[in-house]
C-alpha cells in the first residue's frame, strides 16, 4: 500500500524547487525525500508529524481547511491532509523558488487524489 507513495514521493523530490517532500500516515509511519543533507530525515519525520498533528487540532475544532503553508526562515512548508488521515508535505524556497503558484496546488490536489 505504501509502495505507491514512496514511488510517488521519489517522482516529486524531481520536480524543481522541491527542496524535501514527505508523507506521514495514521498510523505514524513517514515516509520523507529531500534534495540536500540541510533536510535530515529526522527533522523532515518532526516536521511530518506536526503538520499532522496541526491538521488534526485545525479538523477536531471544525474549521474547514485543506491546505497550511508555514513559513521557516528562508523556506515555505506546504502540507495537506487526505480524508483517510495521510498527510502530505514540501518545503521549497521563500524566494526565488521556480515552483509557482499553480504548481504548488497541483502538487497538493494530485497528492489527494492518490490511491494509497
Amino acid at each position: 500500500m505504501h509502495e505507491e507513495i514512496q514511488n510517488w514521493l521519489g517522482e516529486k523530490i524531481k520536480i524543481s524547487g522541491v527542496l524535501a517532500c514527505g508523507v506521514r500516515f495514521p498510523d505514524r509511519k513517514t515516509y520523507t525525500r529531500n534534495q540536500s543533507a540541510q533536510f535530515e530525515p529526522v527533522a523532515l519525520e518532526n516536521a511530518c508529524r506536526c503538520l499532522a498533528d496541526t491538521f488534526q487540532v485545525i479538523h477536531s475544532n471544525h474549521f474547514a481547511v485543506e491546505h497550511l503553508r508555514w513559513i521557516f526562515g528562508g523556506y515555505f512548508v506546504y502540507g495537506s491532509m487526505r480524508d483517510d488521515g495521510a498527510c502530505f508535505s514540501f518545503i521549497t524556497r521563500r524566494e526565488d523558488s521556480p515552483l509557482k503558484t499553480d504548481a504548488v496546488n497541483h502538487l497538493l490536489e494530485e497528492f489527494k487524489k492518490l490511491q494509497a
